[in-house]
């Protein structure tokens, strides 16, 4: 991943080591006592205890949940949001912290290191010129206008790979310009776990698991989700340099 690359090189410090990155995503789910799911401020801050609702997103709660999704047919299953804010109040460290980072970045990732957590965006230095982006358009695009079919896309990705490959031997490897819009330290980091959270019926896994990190005010993040528990323990051992 070039965006490794790019941290190393110009966000570390000596001898801090990235234990993993993960993509962001520029829309939060919130699980924000007085916020709803969108982190607006909610009309009647106490409907989501008087109700019962437990562990599920933003406070939406029993059979509200069908009317916001429009049911629980197949075609109407959602995927698990990428990202999950949660705290208890809107003045927690995670909305706060999070309230500052910028809209329109697609290429923003959470790094985690021995030191800090936090969120890069990486843009290109240059771009290639016309002619020359047309002329090496990828592998990917350079295979399929020789050919449509499947014996034939497959020798034209082997015949550009054994004759046009990626990078030039000797020539160094052009990494985006990183830079970083949030930090937090490790200090400020209570824990980092896997949490199983239970959305409801509206999405295509019930309760998936997350990495859940916790900030000492009991608020924090959780990301990667995943329906099963252990590539999320991978990245909780990642997160304690256990591998």
């Amino acid at each position: 991943m070039i965006e490794v690359l790019a941290a190393r090189q110009q966000w570390c410090r000596p001898g801090e080591p990235i234990l993993w990155c993960i993509r962001s995503h520029r829309n939060y789910l919130f699980d924000v006592e007085g916020l709803d799911e969108k982190g607006k401020p909610k009309k009647r801050w106490g409907a989501r205890a008087a109700f019962g609702a437990g562990d599920a997103v933003g406070g939406v709660i029993g059979g509200v949940f069908d009317a916001v999704t429009g049911g629980d047919t197949d075609s109407d299953l959602k995927d698990s949001p990428p990202s999950v804010l949660f705290g208890p109040g809107p003045n927690c460290m995670a909305v706060t912290e999070f309230s500052r980072i910028p809209t329109g970045e697609d290429r923003a990732y959470w790094v985690l290191t021995s030191h800090r957590l936090g969120l890069l965006t990486f843009q290109d230095v240059a771009e290639p010129a016309a002619g020359e982006a047309e002329e090496s358009a990828g592998l990917l695009g350079g295979a399929l206008k020789f050919g449509k079919g499947a014996m034939k896309f497959a020798r034209d990705v082997r015949d550009i790979v054994a004759s046009k490959p990626e990078y030039e031997p000797g020539v160094a490897v052009p990494v985006p310009e990183a830079r970083a819009h949030l930090e937090i330290q490790r200090p400020a980091i209570a824990d980092i776990g896997a949490h199983q959270r239970k959305l409801g019926r509206g999405y295509q896994t019930g309760k998936p698991w997350y990495l859940r990190v916790q900030f000492t005010d009991g608020s924090g993040i959780e990301l990667s989700p995943s329906p099963t528990e252990k590539p999320v323990q991978r990245l909780v051992a990642m997160s304690h340099g256990q591998i």
